[in-house]
């Protein structure tokens, strides 16, 4: 059981860091190893769960967002991204926009299936205002986006 707990680990620690950073800075190593203890320390629930990877992004998420919401997000465009989309689209936007995932990538971190992800975006794309359309493009170097 452990073995599949670190595999796991391995597996999806660099994409976690990469999300909870680019929405929290720096605090997200920190939110991260919480989140990572946590499932240590539940490992056999999320196994017994539907999908332990959709368990473990929903804690994920659920964290970055308290992390959020406790001390302001490191950039203007996500705190509006987040504000005018369900979090599951603006987590949807953020891994295949701003951390270049492929659909099916995404899907896998998010632990939804590559059609539910497209829907996420499609109507995403649909919901953003005009002014944050922007979040739609790929990044630039040397901006906060660009780094990884």
């Amino acid at each position: 059981m452990l073995l599949g707990y670190c595999a796991f680990r391995q597996m999806h620690r660099d994409s976690y860091l990469r999300y909870a950073r680019v929405r929290v800075g720096d605090r997200g190593t920190a939110v991260v190893g919480d989140v990572f203890d946590s499932l240590g320390c539940r490992w056999p629930e999320v196994l017994r769960s539907a999908c332990p990877a959709a368990f473990s992004w929903r804690l994920l998420s659920r964290c970055v967002s308290e992390a959020d919401r406790a001390t302001g997000a490191a950039d203007e465009g996500l705190e509006g991204l987040y504000g005018a989309l369900p979090a599951e689209q603006a987590d949807a936007v953020l891994l295949h926009y701003r951390l270049g995932m492929t659909l099916t990538a995404g899907a896998d971190l998010m632990g939804i299936g590559s059609s539910v992800m497209a829907a996420h975006l499609l109507m995403a794309e649909r919901s953003l205002p005009r002014w944050l359309s922007t979040v739609l493009r790929p990044p630039e170097a040397g901006t906060l986006w660009g780094r990884r």
